[in-house]
């Protein structure tokens, strides 16, 4: 409990900093990748806790192919540009994990602190063994004397024939969520789902107002604004932005 409160305490502090920042930031715009890598050289001592900067290393970069050397770049762009950011870096392709496997392992070796020679992550979703738990193993919350309950479950996942977010063009985020309408529409179809799917993108037969997006993003069912986010810009995961977005 302790660690959680800390966490929430200091990524208060990070987004005051990240606030006062945004107002005074004078990033230069790089065009070349030479830019590139001149500009992580230069920040590198300066921002220890940029994992990304920390994590490059200019032999393991000199080995690449220019074509490589221009897309693992861009994969750091968020970082370069956000000196500030804590990770820094995202994959922008499904292999990009792959074909920048050494980059990326020791990048999430640092960003959760462990040593990936020596630790994997298993699944278990097992409450046997749990100390405090009722004895039947059911966590019926009106046994606490508490109303139902809700809570937001979030995952991430991506379609195959479609980049990541930050590689996407506007194209390619207009028709992943014309392909995902007909997903929605099964779910929609089936009484023990039901529900219905609304779009921000302009013209989208399904397109909700302002006022219907304020309300949803209020009631924490929509994402806000990601246009706002620096970080997400950077990464070219906030482009194009609202078109391809929506929310079932």
């Amino acid at each position: 409990e302790a660690e959680i409160i800390t966490a929430l305490y200091k990524g208060i502090e990070l987004l005051k900093k990240e606030e006062e920042a945004a107002s005074t930031s004078d990033s230069p715009t790089m065009q070349t990748d030479q830019d590139k890598v001149a500009r992580i050289l230069e920040l590198k001592g300066g921002h220890p806790e940029n994992i990304a900067l920390q994590t490059f290393d200019q032999q393991y970069y000199d080995q690449l192919s220019q074509e490589d050397k221009t897309r693992f770049l861009k994969c750091l762009n968020s970082g370069i540009q956000n000196p500030d950011s804590i990770m820094g870096c995202y994959a922008c392709q499904p292999d990009d994990y792959d074909v920048f496997k050494p980059f990326f392992r020791s990048a999430l070796e640092k960003y959760h602190k462990v040593d990936l020679s020596k630790t994997k992550h298993t699944n278990n979703w097992s409450l046997s063994g749990v100390a405090g738990l009722p004895a039947d193993g059911i966590l019926d919350l009106t046994k606490l004397g508490l109303p139902p309950l809700s809570m937001r479950v979030r995952t991430g996942r991506n379609l195959k024939k479609f980049p990541l977010p930050g590689s996407m063009t506007k194209d390619d985020r207009v028709a992943m969520e014309t392909a995902m309408g007909k997903v929605f529409d099964t779910l929609i179809s089936k009484p023990e789902f039901g529900g219905r799917y609304v779009s921000i993108t302009p013209g989208h037969p399904n397109e909700i107002t302002r006022d219907e997006y304020d309300k949803l993003v209020k009631d924490h069912i929509m994402f806000k604004d990601m246009s706002a986010d620096k970080y997400l810009l950077a990464a070219g995961i906030a482009e194009h932005w609202p078109h391809g977005r929506g929310c079932y």
